[in-house]
């Protein structure tokens, strides 16, 4: 890599970040189109999958062009926020198919948008070192991630119903 400044040392880092982070998000909605029962439900996921290969690319094209070597590693998939569950609680909602996977969509959403807000710091990197370029790959790349952000959410009311029908009372 050519003389860099620690500030574009540390984008390249915030890239390769983001670069990591797709990797694992391709598996992660491998396995995610699996699990769902609905056809559009899956289609959409696929989808998704298609786009977050997309951003992997983008991504190592522009580590690539700052001279930079694009990381082969993949980040652990963990929604930033989670509540902690334990013991029988924990034991209690993931016994449950339907439950599983509306903490999984929910998490999915959580996902989504932080990658927006990543996507949108990176942006504003690119645009405070000079890589002009890089801008319109990021503002794509998010508004795919919000995209699929409100797709969830339109379809949350759907996966809550499936977990708890509606007209059943409660005891």
């Amino acid at each position: 890599m050519a003389t860099s400044t620690p500030e574009q040392e540390r984008y390249i880092l915030h890239l390769n970040h983001a670069l990591a982070m797709e990797s694992a998000l391709i598996e992660h909605l491998e396995k995610r189109a699996q699990q769902v029962a609905k056809p559009a439900a899956r289609q959409r996921i696929e989808q998704h999958r298609q786009e977050t290969g997309g951003h992997r690319e983008r991504l190592r094209a522009l580590v690539q062009t700052l001279g930079a070597t694009p990381t082969t590693s993949q980040a652990g998939v963990q929604p930033p926020i989670t509540p902690s569950l334990t013991g029988r609680f924990k034991g209690t909602l993931e016994s449950e198919k339907e439950d599983q996977l509306l903490l999984e969509a929910l998490a999915d959403y959580a996902v989504e948008n932080y990658e927006s807000a990543l996507y949108q710091g990176l942006a504003r990197m690119a645009e405070n070192l000079g890589y002009e370029s890089h801008i319109p790959e990021f503002e794509a790349i998010r508004e795919e991630e919000e995209e699929m952000a409100r797709w969830i959410a339109a379809h949350e009311p759907e996966m809550v119903d499936e977990a708890f029908p509606p007209g059943r009372e409660a005891a």
